[in-house]
């Protein structure tokens, strides 16, 4: 029966990891249970790093499994979460095992046979799109983006063919509980400060070629050493007629960055890929990040290169680019000026629905754009915490950036590889509409143990 539960006792209770907030504006938060004393380091390329988590029940129990498709998964194994949000304490816990108040994340439940379900499979890699319009999550290849959240939906869904089941795009009851286990593990409201993920890469208009260039002698684009500087070797990049526009490439890695070249004040970058045309005035700028970045990261969670300046992604226990990098689309939720809507089982997910079977929280979300201090709380869907105040900053609260408009709007997590300090875990944006569409959003495929 779902909601099963038994008393604590003594012996037990140290399965149960958790993390406590006294709703200060520090943003670091206290360990209880299990993770008292425990460190959580993370790592850079092939160095290694001391977390005791990856040796702990869930933390260190998430294993990456390919599909008979080659999709590639993390592994997250079932278990059970209970949230306390009171005037001034917030906590967050997550146990094996079903303690009294806890409640089982929806990803882990068989609504046709009510059951609980073992596992939930994350996509590794950010959702690219193959064969038959199949979501895919697979190395090698650069992020899908101009789509909208309807068409990634449908394409998740076209892999329950030929007896598979349980395919769908992300959804708000797996991100919730991968934003959890991130709060738990690193003790922080404010993730960047550990990974920062790619969140600094370039996206202006102002970064156009100031030459032709020929590919017979190689693909590069000559722009000024101020444009140059911004970018980095091994970054992804595209290129077109206008800032956001692929009509020269998506998807090429920078090979080299040559300053005062070929005369100085301009800096000549080479790329890889099938040999292209550029003129003067294309723009170029990055885009999302190729899939298989974290194959040179050693630790269980950290970053390639040093993070410090956001130009590089991070992965989280496998999971590539948990935040920033795209924008990811969220399924399951819906706002309608401002109100949240929420829906638990995968196969009701459609867009602008503001009627059973979603359902109205019980609380508004924040009419206006800002630094989050607070996140509503519904007592009979936990799961479901948008922004219902602001007022923070880079480093203080939440410290991580909302975005909302009236309308009706659906959801996206975690922000961009152009959104600075506003990105994060807990950033969300509840401004788009279900046809919005840009080479800055992108997704990720999941999958349920059916």
């Amino acid at each position: 029966m779902r909601g099963q539960f038994k008393a604590y006792r003594k012996s037990e209770i140290y399965n149960v990891f958790g993390a406590s907030w006294g709703k200060g504006s520090a943003s670091a938060l206290a360990r209880t249970g299990s993770s008292i004393g425990l460190l959580a380091n993370v790592g850079v390329d092939a160095t290694p790093a001391v977390n005791d988590f990856d040796n702990a029940p869930i933390f260190g129990e998430m294993r990456e499994v390919t599909d008979t498709m080659g999709n590639v998964f993390v592994k997250v194994p079932k278990f059970y979460i209970k949230k306390v949000d009171e005037l001034s304490l917030k906590t967050w816990e997550v146990s094996r095992v079903p303690y009294k108040g806890f409640y089982l994340p929806w990803c882990f439940w068989d609504f046709t046979n009510n059951r609980e379900l073992p596992y939930v499979d994350i996509g590794k890699y950010k959702a690219s799109l193959g064969a038959g319009n199949k979501l895919e999550s697979k190395p090698g290849v650069y992020p899908l983006v101009n789509t909208n959240i309807v068409n990634m939906r449908t394409y998740a869904k076209n892999n329950n063919t030929g007896g598979l089941q349980g395919y769908q795009q992300l959804d708000v009851h797996t991100y919730n509980m991968l934003q959890t286990l991130m709060t738990i593990e690193f003790a922080t409201l404010d993730v960047q400060t550990i990974m920062k993920g790619f969140t600094a890469g370039r996206y202006s208009a102002d970064d156009k070629a100031i030459a032709a260039t020929d590919p017979a002698a190689g693909n590069t684009i000559v722009v000024s050493n101020t444009t140059g500087a911004h970018y980095r070797v091994g970054q992804p990049i595209s290129c077109g007629t206008s800032l956001g526009g692929v009509q020269r490439f998506y998807g090429r890695n920078i090979t080299a960055i040559d300053a005062d070249t070929p005369e100085a004040g301009q800096t000549t970058i080479s790329f890889d890929g099938a040999p292209v045309a550029l003129s003067i005035d294309d723009i170029i700028f990055n885009s999302g990040w190729k899939n298989g970045f974290s194959a040179g990261i050693s630790a269980s969670s950290g970053s390639i290169v040093n993070n410090s300046d956001g130009k590089h992604p991070c992965s989280y226990r496998g999971i590539e680019s948990p935040f920033g990098d795209v924008w990811q689309f969220v399924d399951g939720v819906n706002s309608n000026e401002h109100q949240a809507w929420v829906t638990k089982n995968a196969e009701d997910y459609a867009s602008n629905v503001f009627a059973h079977p979603y359902e109205q929280l019980s609380y508004v979300n924040h009419d206006a754009n800002g630094y989050v201090t607070a996140m509503g709380s519904d007592p009979n869907n936990p799961f479901a915490a948008f922004p219902m105040a602001i007022g923070g900053s880079t480093s203080t609260y939440y410290a991580d950036y909302y975005y909302q408009a009236t309308g009706q709007r659906i959801a996206r997590v975690g922000g961009g590889w152009l959104s600075g300090a506003f990105a994060g875990p807990w950033c969300w944006t509840l401004s788009a509409s279900s046809s919005d569409a840009s080479v800055a959003i992108g997704g990720r495929l999941l999958k349920k143990a059916l």
